[in-house]
């Protein structure tokens, strides 16, 4: 039975009414969701673009690597050459007493005929004592606050570095040795980084 004109509205139209605007509402809320994610977006950065701006690790690995500069080939020009540097090894004696402490040398000439340079910091030297194939003792087995030092050398310019030896072991790392050198003969090497000179012989009472 239908209402009479000017009635008030059925139950149903009522509940129909209501349906209605509760889907408004969740349109809305959704159109108002999506509004936000897309605000998002734009202020947010694009993973993909981002990504494809930064180099990947293959492509890192296929950069080629600079050309050297001029400075670098004309520092490498002025460097001391194998067969332009002499390094010799002498002690203060032939034979050292039980109660003296050897005093040995490391020598540098620079036997070309033209002046180059060679880091003599004590970064690169090293005097050496062995006995036959036992390696008694090195300066760079507790090395601490080396230092390199480029230095140029003139044709026929020489140099030395000198080290007081206390007649005892050491082993690499600084690692602590109780076995002292006894009284014998040993041997003296010195070098400056990859130069070595030749042993020489001494002897301890």
């Amino acid at each position: 039975m239908s209402n009479a004109s000017g009635g008030k509205p059925s139950a149903s139209v009522y509940r129909r009414r209501r349906i209605t605007v509760a889907v408004l509402a969740l349109v809305l809320v959704g159109l108002l969701v999506w509004g936000v994610v897309a605000l998002a977006g734009l202020f947010s950065p694009d993973e993909k673009k981002t990504a494809g701006n930064e180099p990947s690790a293959q492509q890192t690995q296929s950069v080629p690597s600079p050309s050297p500069e001029p400075e670098d080939d004309e520092a490498a020009a002025k460097k001391c050459k194998s067969d332009e540097v002499e390094i010799t090894a002498t002690t203060d004696a032939k034979s050292y007493a039980s109660d003296k402490k050897p005093t040995l040398l490391l020598g540098i000439e620079n036997v070309s005929k033209r002046e180059c340079e060679l880091n003599v910091g004590t970064m690169q030297q090293e005097f050496l004592v062995s006995s036959g194939a036992d390696r008694i003792f090195s300066t760079i087995d507790c090395l601490d606050g080396a230092e390199d030092v480029n230095l140029a050398f003139k044709p026929g310019q020489k140099e030395n570095a000198r080290f007081t030896w206390n007649r005892e072991r050491s082993a690499p790392g600084c690692k602590s040795v109780s076995v002292q050198p006894r009284p014998g003969t040993y041997k003296f090497t010195a070098a400056i980084g990859d130069f070595v000179s030749e042993p020489v012989t001494f002897t301890l009472e």
